[in-house]
């Protein structure tokens, strides 16, 4: 048996705001095309970046934080601003979440 991977390496690479044509991201592959295996939904494995932002939202969901405002509100005073180095706005953060599929 193949060690468990962290992610399917047979998915095609969608990290754009506009869906690609091939399977991926909100469209079907083709049946039996793409190996079933564990991860299924990982193209790749998440940077540190990212696992630092999921760290910091669950964070912020377990002490009550709910809405987007909040959310944003409390990243920006923790200082934990978007990949270009720039606080938050709503624009931005439905952005990352829209092309990053969390």
């Amino acid at each position: 048996m193949d060690p468990i991977q962290n992610f399917n390496p047979f998915l095609p690479a969608n990290h754009q705001i506009i869906p690609a044509i091939e399977g991926g991201k909100g469209h079907i592959q083709s049946p039996g095309t793409a190996p079933n295996v564990v991860w299924q939904t990982r193209s790749r494995i998440p940077d540190e970046y990212e696992v630092s932002l999921i760290a910091m939202l669950e964070t912020l969901f377990a002490s009550g934080v709910e809405t987007l405002e909040q959310i944003i509100d409390e990243l920006n005073q923790k200082q934990l601003f978007d990949r270009q180095g720039q606080q938050w706005n709503e624009a931005s953060f439905r952005e990352f979440l829209q092309v990053n599929g969390y």
